[in-house]
């Protein structure tokens, strides 16, 4: 899973006597994404595994991180890499190596929908993975294929069907998966029990609740889909709760190598990044795994190098 690193991204067009800077739409530096968005085509094929996926870190040598993931861009990335190099080229090496790693998407699947982060793992990388995006990136893929989009056109009608099917079980787990309180649906976790489907926790930082970053592509997915009633009241129950937890009065800055929240009530609507279910209270954890409900209450280290609060249901 990416690790939230440096701090948030700032904005520098407010600069008054003090240098304080103000948390943006796009609040977080990432860590640099998996070797596939970087590595040559040749070194792709030379790193796909037998089972048709690729490691996030392909100097990574045991351990779960050494197994196939979808995480940080993994798996999906060189699958697209490959299939434009196809296009280009239409040398079918390229071709094969895109199907098989289809393929391993296919065989990644949970008999219930999810995806994992990481292949036949243990621990929480065995949950449903939707932090970071990794489950909804797979099924953006995964239905360009089964509609032979872009550069997906070589793909034949046995695969296209099954990825078609792969996708639409997918989102019979996005709909089993959204959390409901109270009778209402709510929005969904980072990660979700393979068994149980409820919200799991990951990094000890990262526990059990509600989370507004990730819940945003999810309904931006559902959105593209046929708009069954199952759909549309997913869709209603989601961006009801957005309303519902957006935080005003509030800003977030960075000053003197630290994030801190200031009252402001002109300030634009904002959200944390985790809510506690059934309370919809902000939390903030830190590296002893206590649920904190101020910012203020973690460690330094945590409040600067994690993306705690941002704008993101503001791109719906």
């Amino acid at each position: 899973m990416k690790s939230k690193v440096a701090a948030l991204v700032v904005a520098c067009s407010l600069v008054l006597a003090a240098p304080v800077a103000i948390l943006p739409s796009a609040p977080v530096a990432y860590a640099a994404d998996a070797s596939g968005t970087t590595a040559s085509i040749s070194e792709i094929l030379k790193q796909q595994r037998a089972d048709g996926g690729w490691r996030k870190d392909y100097s990574q040598t045991s351990g779960e991180w050494a197994k196939s993931t979808i995480d940080n861009k993994a798996t999906y990335t060189e699958i697209r890499r490959l299939a434009a190099e196809y296009k280009k080229t239409n040398n079918s090496k390229y071709s094969a190596a895109a199907i098989k790693g289809i393929n391993f998407l296919l065989n990644m699947q949970y008999s219930n929908g999810g995806w994992p982060q990481v292949y036949q793992a243990s621990g929480y990388h065995k949950h449903i993975t939707y932090n970071d995006n990794a489950m909804i990136n797979v099924m953006i893929l995964l239905d360009e294929v089964a509609n032979r989009k872009g550069d997906f056109s070589f793909i034949d009608s046995t695969l296209a069907n099954k990825s078609k099917q792969a996708v639409d079980k997918g989102v019979q787990c996005i709909l089993n998966t959204q959390v409901v309180v109270s009778g209402k649906l709510t929005a969904w976790g980072q990660q979700h029990d393979s068994s149980t489907l409820k919200p799991a926790g990951a990094r000890v930082y990262e526990v059990p609740s509600l989370t507004a970053q990730e819940s945003v592509p999810i309904v931006k997915f559902l959105k593209t889909r046929t708009q069954t009633t199952a759909i549309k009241n997913a869709i209603k129950g989601a961006e009801d709760w957005f309303k519902a937890v957006k935080l005003t009065g509030i800003r977030v800055v960075k000053q003197n190598g630290d994030v801190v929240v200031v009252n402001d009530s002109s300030a634009s609507p904002i959200w944390a990044r985790f809510y506690e279910i059934g309370t919809n209270k902000p939390i903030f954890v830190g590296r002893d795994g206590v649920v904190k409900y101020k910012l203020s209450d973690i460690e330094q280290e945590r409040r600067t190098g994690y993306a705690w609060y941002g704008t993101w249901p503001n791109s719906l």
